[in-house]
């Protein structure tokens, strides 16, 4: 009699959902209002209607909003963890990009959201989820000492070191120092399928996923809760149609598909091999991290995916803006991490405020504001001057040289009770805090061109170097300070033959170098001072040639407190005429023989100003930038230029000077 064979049986999938919800600390609340209503709540009735489990993270800035605002959704959060159909993850509190932070502020991070959830929930998470999914090799074993054991990486990670035999549908290991770290790898195609393809699709690419014998494979789910309600259009697709509920319906009744939390994944299927992964984030981010030429010339090869782009880090390079941010935030760790007098509780606000300002919305850009978002960078600002105006409580009058910019070469501060003057080792000014109220005041973004820029955008302008808050330039030849707004037609004093700080006394900093202009030699002298609270800069011109020197000095500042122009008003004395002009309705303009000038924000009640001696030319112009959206490009306001100018004829050894000061104040 002929043996009957067995019918071949394929194997099962096990399928953990999970849902990434974030909103910046320092969004507005009518955006976390806006993102509750359209996807938050909606995308928890539908998983709590469904019974099926699932995995959420959920950032502390928003966690802290829910609480305080939405308390019922913390109670039905907390009923499905009892139930065991819900688990939370952990991560960095604030949603850092953990590896732009200080090993000590990436731990106290980690360990703070682990405390929340655990205190808000009574389960600790084993999972960590990273921001933007950066990972460096390093994170394995930052993250085990934290108490995680497991986090999720997109596939890009993997590219070139799984093959469909060797690791399809599996759960991989890792290891830093020893410390073991379990990786889910998360599926990229199912991320372009939800929730853009109907659920069919969805279940017929999970079905060519599933394993042809009886044996188990994990593919993980992931997709940002913002994107089930609240990018354009979704909303009305996940909810009001129903997309939502016959997806989560048709994996209910799929057999040979487990929905599960990825702790119970982890226990059912564990790493049976290891891996080392090299740096990286998803597959778009390291192409958005490149120089613009070089993003260019990837994005128009026939397979992009075959490049791996660059390190996060490089966002930092790419905007001056970030760079400047993250500098000061260094600064300021190294400062209250030596501060003595603290209490236990004083230092736990100050480093919630530090904290804060690294949440990592605003050091970067690719599908969505970012960097460009004018009112987070204030936001991190004004934490960080909050932590320097505790930390510099009565101090005296000084200046402090120090390797700010992390070149390895000094910079120099000063500093007095009420603002921090930071200036870079080219002498120009990088950074003014103003402390009462703490705000940041220098708006010195440098506009770069990007990739999706179209070749002619009306009325932009990039810069061709790093701007800074008060920056001496020369126009020659016949140059207009019109052309300088136009950024053409600049020698920049930071191109000395040579330059250096050459005394630095405790309430000011000499500044010296030699320059060629013209044929002739000029020698600059800035003088920066403490005055009473405002700081001065003396600036003196000296024609060591044997010539005659015709030039247009410049001095270029971007002052720009935290609203916008419908908010902010500019007024000029000329003589004894006092000028006052709302600046939405004066984006650019100029003005002879000026002796004063302010910038003031009605909203706030903070007026920033600047005297001068002799009389200077003023001109303004908007810095505005154009920046892509999930909605396409929009234009943006950044801050205002404020350029002094003097037309000079320097004969030889012939000298002048020119001081400015600057300071701010409430009204």
């Amino acid at each position: 009699m002929k043996e009957q064979t067995q019918p071949h049986r394929q194997g099962r999938i096990l399928l953990p959902l999970l849902f990434h919800l974030h909103q910046p600390v320092g969004n507005f609340p009518g955006t976390f209002e806006y993102a509750f209503r359209r996807s938050y709540q909606p995308l928890l009735n539908a998983l709590d209607e469904s019974g099926l489990p699932f995995n959420l993270h959920i950032s502390g800035g928003l966690l802290d909003w829910l609480v305080a605002e939405q308390p019922s959704y913390i109670e039905q959060l907390r009923g499905l963890v009892g139930e065991g159909r819900l688990e939370l993850l952990g991560g960095g509190y604030y949603e850092p990009i953990l590896t732009m932070l200080p090993p000590d502020d990436r731990q106290r991070q980690l360990l703070r959201l682990a405390d929340r959830v655990e205190e808000l929930f009574g389960v600790r998470p084993r999972g960590a989820w990273l921001a933007e999914r950066v990972w460096e090799p390093i994170l394995a074993g930052e993250l085990h000492r934290a108490g995680y054991r497991y986090t999720l990486l997109d596939e890009a990670h993997f590219r070139g070191l799984v093959t469909e035999e060797s690791g399809k549908g599996k759960i991989f290991a890792t290891e830093d120092g020893g410390l073991p770290l379990a990786i889910f790898p998360i599926d990229e195609e199912l991320r372009y399928l939800i929730p853009w393809k109907e659920p069919e699709e969805t279940l017929a690419y999970l079905s060519q996923q599933r394993p042809q014998h009886d044996e188990t494979s994990v593919v993980t789910v992931m997709n940002d809760g913002e994107k089930l309600g609240l990018w354009p259009g979704t909303h009305e697709v996940c909810y009001e149609e129903g997309w939502a509920r016959r997806f989560l319906t048709l994996l209910r009744q799929t057999d040979w598909l487990r929905p599960l939390l990825l702790s119970e994944a982890l226990a059912t299927a564990p790493p049976t091999g290891s891996i080392y992964l090299p740096t990286g984030s998803y597959d778009k981010m390291g192409l958005w991290a490149l120089p613009t030429e070089s993003r260019k010339k990837q994005e128009q090869t026939e397979n992009p995916q075959s490049t791996r782009g660059t390190l996060w880090r490089n966002f930092l390079i790419k905007y001056p803006a970030a760079f400047r941010l993250h500098r000061l935030y260094l600064y300021v760790h190294d400062r209250l991490n030596v501060a003595t007098k603290l209490s236990k509780a004083e230092r736990e606000s100050l480093h919630d405020k530090l904290d804060q300002a690294a949440v990592n919305d605003g050091y970067w850009h690719g599908l969505f504001g970012g960097v460009y978002y004018h009112f987070l960078r204030h936001h991190c600002y004004a934490r960080l001057a909050e932590v320097l105006a505790r930390l510099d409580e009565g101090i005296e009058p000084q200046t402090i040289r120090l390797d700010y910019e992390r070149l390895g070469r000094g910079s120099n501060l000063l500093i007095d009770r009420r603002q921090t003057v930071v200036l870079d080792h080219r002498g120009e000014v990088l950074d003014w805090l103003a402390k009462e109220p703490a705000l940041g005041l220098a708006g010195g973004f440098t506009r770069i061109a990007e990739a999706y820029h179209q070749p002619v955008e009306e009325n932009f302008t990039v810069d061709s170097g790093r701007r800074g808050f008060l920056r001496l330039l020369f126009l020659t030849d016949g140059a207009t300070v019109e052309d300088f707004l136009a950024d053409q037609f600049i020698i920049d004093q930071s191109s000395a033959i040579q330059s250096k700080f050459e005394e630095v006394k405790e309430e000011s900093l000499l500044w010296r170098s030699t320059i060629s202009l013209n044929g002739s030699t000029m020698e600059l002298k800035k003088r920066y001072e403490l005055l009473n609270d405002r700081w001065q800069l003396l600036l003196t011109l000296n024609n060591q040639g044997e010539a005659p020197v015709r030039l247009t000095s410049l001095l270029d500042c971007s002052p720009s407190p935290p609203s916008g122009p419908v908010d902010l008003r500019l007024r000029l004395r000329t003589g004894v005429t006092d000028i006052s002009l709302a600046l939405q309705d004066s984006l650019q303009g100029k003005q002879t023989a000026v002796s004063r000038w302010s910038l003031t924000d009605e909203r706030l009640g903070v007026e920033i100003f600047a005297e001068t001696t002799p009389d200077l030319d003023l001109h303004w112009a908007a810095v505005e930038t154009i920046e892509q959206t999930e909605a396409g490009s929009r234009r943006s306001w950044q801050g205002l230029q404020v350029v002094m100018s003097q037309r000079l004829t320097l004969q030889p050894g012939e000298m002048r000077e020119i001081s400015v000061a600057f300071g701010y104040r409430s009204l």
